[in-house]
C-alpha cells in the first residue's frame, strides 16, 4: 500500500508538480528519487517492473560499492560475512524491489562510506571539494544521508581534535559546508513541505516506534531489547526461522538471535580497542538515536534499512575476529556459517516459496483486481469499499480494466453509530438497483486512512468486531454472497442480489 500512495502522486504529476505540491496520501520521498523514478516512468510507462527499477538499481549497485567499504574494515572472512548478509537478507532485497526510497538510502550510506575511505587521508583543497560535491549530491537523494554525513564528520572531527592536527580539520570544513549548504537548499526549496507532520508523528508515536528517552516506565526499558531483537530479525535477516513448533524452550534456542546479537556487541568493543574508526562508526548512531528521542525520526523495521551498512560491519568484524582465533581448523568457520544460515534458509524458502514472500508487507492489489476483470460480465457492477480506493484508483489509471468501478464513500465522521453508517451505506447501494450481480472488493488489513485518528469513531472499530466483517453482514442481506478472492489483505465478494 505504501508503494500505491507513493506511485499515485509518480504517475499523475510532472517534474515541477513533485517538487512544489505535497504527494498525495502525505507521502515523502527525497526529490532526487522522484525525478529519477518520475524520468523512467515518462521514457517506459507506469507498470511496476518499471517504478521499481530505479530501487532495483540502487539495491544491486550497493552490493558492488559494498566491497571496497568492507575490505577497509574488514579481514578476507568478515568481507564474505558482511557481503553475504547485504546479499542474502530477505528484508534487504525486498526493499530493492519496492518503489519507495530505502534501497537508494542503503546505498547513499555506503557511498558516503565509500567517499570517506577514498578521500579521508588525501588533504588537497581540489580533493576535499570533490568530496564535499559528491556528499551534496547524495543528500539531494537520501533524507537520512544527514545522519551518515553528520556523524562521519563529527568523529572525524572529534579524532583531528585529539590529535590536535588543527590544519586537517580546518580543511575538513569544505566538505562539511559543501555538504550542509546542499542539505540547507534542499530543505527550503523541498523538503520543508514535508518536515511539519503531526498525522505522522502522531501515528509513529501511538506504536512506539520512537526510542523513548529517557526511559519512564517499565514499557520505555522493555522498547530497548524489543528494539535490538527486531532489527536482527528485519532489516538483517539473521534470525532462525528453522522451528516453527510451540516449545518454549526450543524457541529460545532456534528462534532468538543469540549470535548476531553477541558479534553486534563484540564487534563494537572490537572497533572501540581499536580505535581506528569507532568515532567514525559511532556517531551516526548517536544521531539518529537523537532524532527518534526528539519524536524526528521513528526506529522500526524498514527505518532501519539505511544503517544496517554499519551494523552490518560490526557483526561480521565480530566473525571475522572468531574465525581468526577458533580452537581449530573445523571450527574457524562456524560463527561465519551459524551467521549466514538465517539469511540464506529465508532467501531460498522464498525462492521456492515467492508467494510468502515479506507477506506483511505486500498487497495482492492487482491479483485481485485482474480476477475481477477476468469474470466480469456485461451488466455486473463493481464496489470498491473506501478502505481500498488508493489501490484500486492506481491500477484503474495504469491497467486497462474492462470495468469502471463505483468507488465506496466513508461516511465514518458523518454517522454516530453503525446503523447510522449502514443507513448512509444505503445512498451508494441504491446503485445496485437493476442489477444481478455486485462485485465487493475490500481490504481487511488496512481498516483506516491516512490522516485517520486511530481506532476512531470507537463505534467503528469495536475491538470484538472487525469493520468489514460487520459490512458482509449488512451484504448478506441484500443477496447471496460468496468470498471468490482471499489474500493475505484483499478480499473479494461476489454478491447476486435479491429480485427486488
Amino acid at each position: 500500500m505504501d508503494e500505491v500512495y507513493l506511485s499515485s502522486s509518480l504517475i499523475k504529476m510532472n517534474f515541477q508538480e513533485l517538487a512544489t505540491q505535497t504527494l498525495d496520501y502525505q507521502q515523502k520521498a527525497p526529490i532526487g528519487v522522484l525525478w529519477i523514478v518520475k524520468l523512467l516512468v515518462n521514457l517506459w510507462g507506469t507498470n511496476e517492473m518499471v517504478l521499481r527499477l530505479f530501487p532495483l538499481l540502487c539495491g544491486i549497485v550497493s552490493l558492488f560499492v559494498f566491497l571496497p567499504v568492507v575490505k577497509y574494515f574488514l579481514r578476507p572472512m568478515g568481507v564474505i560475512v558482511a557481503i553475504g548478509i547485504l546479499a542474502l537478507a530477505p528484508p534487504l532485497i525486498f526493499h530493492s524491489v519496492e518503489i519507495k526510497q530505502y534501497a537508494t538510502e542503503l546505498l547513499a550510506t555506503i557511498l558516503l562510506f565509500y567517499l570517506y575511505i577514498r578521500y579521508k587521508d588525501k588533504n588537497t583543497i581540489p580533493a576535499l571539494f570533490l568530496w564535499g560535491f559528491w556528499i551534496a549530491v547524495i543528500i539531494w537523494f537520501s533524507y537520512s544521508a544527514l545522519f551518515i554525513f553528520a556523524g562521519m564528520m563529527t568523529g572525524l572531527g572529534c579524532k583531528y581534535l585529539i590529535r590536535r592536527n588543527w590544519n586537517t580539520m580546518f580543511r575538513l570544513m569544505i566538505p562539511v559546508c559543501l555538504g550542509l549548504f546542499s542539505f540547507l537548499l534542499n530543505y527550503v526549496l523541498f523538503t520543508h513541505r514535508h518536515a511539519e507532520s503531526k498525522w505522522i508523528v502522531y501515528w509513529f508515536d501511538f506504536y512506539h516506534n520512537f526510542m523513548p528517552f529517557p526511559p519512564l516506565n517499565r514499557g520505555d526499558l522493555q522498547w530497548y531489547p524489543a528494539a535490538l531483537y527486531h532489527l536482527i530479525d528485519y532489516p538483517l535477516g539473521l534470525t532462525w526461522k528453522f522451528y516453527t513448533g510451540n516449545s518454549a524452550l526450543l524457541k529460545m534456542i532456534f528462534k532468538f538471535p543469540w549470535i548476531p546479537i553477541f558479534c553486534l556487541f563484540y564487534g563494537l568493543w572490537l572497533f572501540y580497542k581499536e580505535r581506528r574508526d569507532f568515532l567514525i562508526l559511532l556517531f551516526p548512531f548517536l544521531f539518529v538515536f537523537l532524532a527518534s528521542a526528539l519524536k524526528l525520526y521513528p526506529l522500526n523495521e524498514r527505518f532501519w534499512v539505511f544503517i544496517s551498512p554499519l551494523l552490518i560491519i560490526f557483526i561480521a568484524r565480530a566473525a571475522d575476529e572468531s574465525s581468526l582465533f577458533a580452537a581449530g581448523y573445523k571450527l574457524r568457520n562456524l560463527v561465519p556459517v551459524l551467521l549466514l544460515a538465517g539469511p540464506l534458509y529465508g532467501s531460498l524458502f522464498f525462492l521456492i516459496h515467492p508467494d510468502e514472500f515479506i507477506i506483511h508487507k505486500r498487497s495482492f492489489e492487482r491479483e485481485a483486481l485482474s480476477f475481477v476483470d477476468s469474470r466480469f460480465r456485461p451488466g455486473d457492477i463493481v464496489y470498491v469499499y473506501w478502505n481500498n480506493l488508493p489501490g484500486y484508483r492506481f491500477y484503474h489509471n495504469t491497467h486497462p480494466y474492462k470495468f469502471t468501478a463505483m468507488e465506496g464513500k466513508d461516511y465514518r465522521l458523518v454517522s454516530t453509530s453503525y446503523p447510522d453508517y449502514l443507513t448512509h451505506l444505503g445512498e451508494d447501494f441504491n446503485s445496485f438497483k437493476g442489477k444481478k450481480r455486485v462485485w465487493l472488493i475490500y481490504n481487511d488489513f488496512y481498516h483506516t486512512d491516512i490522516g485517520d485518528k486511530i481506532d476512531q469513531p470507537a463505534w467503528y472499530y469495536l475491538k470484538d468486531k472487525n469493520p468489514t466483517d460487520r459490512l458482509l453482514t449488512y451484504f448478506s442481506n441484500l443477496g447471496e454472497n460468496t468470498p471468490v478472492y482471499n489474500s493475505f489483505d484483499i478480499k473479494v465478494v461476489l454478491v447476486t442480489l435479491k429480485p427486488h
